[in-house]
């Protein structure tokens, strides 16, 4: 399990994931779990800069196993990745614990890609009308943006509570957060896709979410239960 105290650093990760190029933020992820930056693999599976190797210093993170450098292999041609200079390559890297992504940075990282997402979906929609009323002004609009933003302030006290998370507390956050991810897109409607901006971003954070996503296996959360 990674050990590192988080607790001050998780917010200056949620604004570097907020402002920055994803492939920064998560190479501070990496840099916040391991002692320098890196780019997490597990799974067999690994998400890095597409300039890895070359210009890029940061290294590759097995999240199943900090001493251990995972080798990639075939690359994944994915254009969705590609327009954030990121891409997926098979690895030899393990298959985490529950233990190992328990850590409150993974959940950081992702509430600042949400925000990012809110934020290009505010610039979309800013002066824009219909019908003669500004869309950032309708009801329904602005309630999505005052509820998105009020769980995202929900989620990120959660993180920061004083003692060691639970696996259901962070399955159930990591949840919440894709669903939030889908209404933040759905506010920019299909230009978001073709312009590989706020739909980019829901599919950069679906495929992180799905590295990790195998540690929780046998984990269920109070939407499972019911």
């Amino acid at each position: 399990m990674f050990d590192l105290d988080t607790s001050d650093s998780l917010p200056t990760l949620m604004a570097l994931a907020r402002r920055t190029a994803p492939k920064e933020a998560l190479a501070e992820l990496g840099r916040m779990l391991s002692g320098q930056p890196a780019y997490p693999a597990c799974n067999g599976m690994a998400l890095h800069a597409s300039d890895f190797g070359t210009s890029d210093a940061a290294m590759i993170l097995d999240l199943s196993n900090l001493g251990k450098t995972p080798t990639l292999t075939a690359p994944m041609e994915e254009v969705g990745l590609a327009a954030f200079d990121l891409q997926l390559s098979q690895s030899d890297a393990g298959t985490p614990k529950i233990a190992d992504v328990l850590n409150p940075a993974f959940i950081a990282l992702r509430l600042g890609w949400l925000m990012r997402s809110l934020d290009l979906a505010f610039g979309h929609l800013e002066g824009r009308e219909s019908f003669g009323i500004k869309l950032l002004h309708q009801p329904l609009i602005k309630a999505q943006f005052s509820e998105i933003s009020a769980a995202v302030d929900r989620l990120m006290g959660e993180t920061q509570l004083p003692g060691a998370p639970t696996a259901t507390m962070m399955l159930s956050a990591h949840r919440d957060i894709g669903v939030l991810f889908g209404k933040a897109a759905k506010l920019m409607g299909g230009r978001g896709l073709l312009e590989g901006q706020c739909h980019g971003l829901e599919f950069l954070d679906a495929v992180f979410f799905a590295l990790v996503r195998p540690a929780f296996d046998g984990v269920s959360d109070d939407r499972e239960r019911g």
